[in-house]
């Protein structure tokens, strides 16, 4: 039986952390957390963030704060979405259009649906002019990001500093989400080592922790 066989696409639908936690703790101890995050899965998707109910709920929480009740309706925008699976997870949450845009740069074997819009992240700001962007493992060493928070639109990056995007972008003002939920590809379950979190940026404490 070949990996693709053997493992669910995890991400097929929102599943509870405990679930989620203990599949990457079996996937820790055959030693294929890293195969089967790179495509070793019944759907071939590519995974950076491990995603589950609670930590999707978190966030679409903060993001809900920021929207408030204005009365003109900016999209929420994410980019760089990969497949776009973040956002559909939210797309149930958040009482806003929601907009999934990447340049498919061709980087990464990712299976892009059609719906997730080609665009670069700045292009795709211009175009939408959003009330919340996303950012969810940017690649490493970009610095999009820094230019993405210099607009002042609320902002939650999603990643781990050291492995994704551009540490500089921690010189601008930030709150961690401190989430106990963040689950990522280099991550070590077994030893509740985790290394990544939701920064939010352009936004304002209370909605953070409310």
């Amino acid at each position: 039986m070949n990996h693709q066989e053997e493992y669910m696409d995890i991400h097929k639908e929102l599943l509870p952390y405990a679930v989620v936690h203990l599949f990457f703790i079996e996937l820790e101890q055959k030693g294929d957390v890293k195969s089967y995050c790179n495509g070793a899965n019944a759907t071939g998707r590519w995974i950076f963030q491990i995603f589950n109910r609670e930590f999707v709920e978190e966030l679409a929480q903060v993001i809900n704060r920021a929207l408030g009740k204005r009365r003109k309706n900016p999209p929420v925008l994410e980019v760089m979405s990969g497949d776009g699976r973040l956002i559909e997870f939210l797309k149930p949450l958040i009482k806003r259009r929601c907009i999934a845009t990447d340049s498919k740069d061709g980087r990464y074997n990712i299976g892009y649906p059609k719906w997730v819009e080609t665009l670069d992240a700045m292009t795709a700001v211009e175009k939408y002019s959003p009330a919340f962007i996303i950012m969810c493992w940017e690649p490493y060493l970009s610095t999009v990001g820094i230019d993405i928070v210099k607009t002042k639109v609320p902002t939650a990056w999603i990643g781990n500093p050291n492995m994704c995007g551009h540490t500089d972008i921690f010189e601008q003002p930030h709150i961690p989400m401190q989430s106990k939920y963040a689950l990522s590809r280099h991550d070590y379950f077994l030893a509740r080592n985790f290394k990544t979190d939701i920064f939010f940026f352009n936004c304002k404490p209370e909605w953070i922790h409310s």
